[in-house]
């Protein structure tokens, strides 16, 4: 990286200082965009909602326990869009997820959601074959109860945390663990067992993934707030995967901002979006079969402007562009406004857009 010198020039500084200033008050004086909202708002999400309700299979127990969702009134037939979403670290309980969860079902996608792990005391060293052996049984299962196959070209793995390890190692070798092969990967908050784990359970999980394939799509998003877990294993995945074409690997960094007493924090847990008809604890017997729909999100401090134009916009794109065949803009746009887009604040003020950065440069 060339350096620069801090000793500017009276000229330098004058301008330098100017531009600090319009840096400052530009992101206050922007406004949302009306066609941006009415692609990418709450109302665009529900109106994907074609599903009216969602059907659960539970298989197995314990770190054994996989969960599908999948479209239901009307089902689907066939050959499916599959989503394997890979949870963070103790996220055992779906709960957290359940708003993405019953986003992706009633838009047409099949959900399964690997357990993995029993407790904190689970080693990470474990996780990755204890997720693929869950996700092997629910294709099965999906197989020989509904007459269900994954659909070769519109398969997605989502990896939140250490489930984006887990997506990593799955994607780098998914014949060895009897699994479709992803056409996109989106990883999210990215996290490692060192963060985790201490000594030898607490060594790196994720494997080599310069292998992975050059034109596999790869979207990595972190937020600003994320320093000790997200950002920087974003930033270091990104670094590793200079391989893949620059057409399809991207790096977005979304901020947090406060508004007229309002706060929306990009920490490490802002990816979660949480649904109560989704909270299913390990030792609960009585989970239910279908979980009927309902007209717009459940209210939550964590459902925000990050998930609506940022998190699920780009998984939506995604599972979009392969059953289109074509590359989301919204995802590889180069800096395009509906690629940078977070929506706004009530009186109509812009938020902070995402930032995209580049560390193969």
């Amino acid at each position: 990286m060339i350096q620069r010198s801090s000793r500017l020039r009276p000229q330098a500084g004058i301008l330098a200082g100017l531009l600090t200033v319009l840096a400052l008050v530009a992101p206050a004086s922007a406004q949302v965009s009306p066609a941006l909202e009415a692609r990418f708002g709450p109302q665009a999400l529900e109106h994907r909602h074609t599903h009216a309700a969602v059907d659960v299979m539970t298989l197995g127990e314990g770190m054994r326990r996989v969960y599908v969702f999948m479209p239901a009134l009307p089902a689907l037939h066939g050959k499916v869009p599959v989503v394997f979403l890979h949870h963070g670290w103790q996220g055992m309980d779906p709960l957290n997820f359940g708003a993405l969860i019953d986003h992706l079902a009633r838009s047409g996608q099949v959900v399964i959601y690997p357990v993995y792990q029993e407790s904190a005391q689970t080693s990470p060293q474990l996780v990755t074959a204890a997720a693929a052996e869950a996700d092997h049984r629910a294709l099965d299962a999906l197989a020989e109860r509904f007459n269900l196959s994954p659909d070769p070209k519109r398969v997605l793995y989502y990896g939140y945390s250490m489930g984006a390890a887990i997506s990593l190692n799955l994607a780098l070798d998914p014949r060895r663990y009897h699994l479709p092969k992803p056409r996109a990967l989106v990883l999210v908050a990215p996290g490692d067992a060192y963060h985790v784990a201490h000594g030898a359970d607490g060594r790196s999980i994720i494997g080599p993934v310069e292998k992975l394939p050059a034109d596999l799509p790869v979207a990595i998003l972190a937020g600003s707030a994320d320093t000790s877990i997200g950002l920087p294993t974003a930033r270091l995945l990104g670094a590793r995967l200079c391989h893949i074409r620059p057409d399809r690997r991207v790096l977005m960094i979304l901020s947090s901002d406060e508004h007229d007493g309002k706060k929306v924090h990009a920490g490490h847990g802002s990816p979660g979006a949480p649904d109560s008809r989704y909270d299913f604890a390990l030792e609960r017997r009585d989970i239910p079969t279908q979980i009927p729909g309902r007209d717009g999100f459940e209210p939550s401090a964590s459902l925000n402007q990050l998930d609506f134009y940022g998190y699920w916009k780009v998984v939506d794109a995604m599972v979009d562009g392969l059953a289109s065949g074509k590359l989301p803009d919204v995802v590889f746009g180069h800096g395009t406004p509906a690629q940078l887009y977070l929506g706004g604040w009530p009186d109509g003020s812009a938020y902070p857009p995402i930032r995209l950065e580049h560390p193969c440069r």
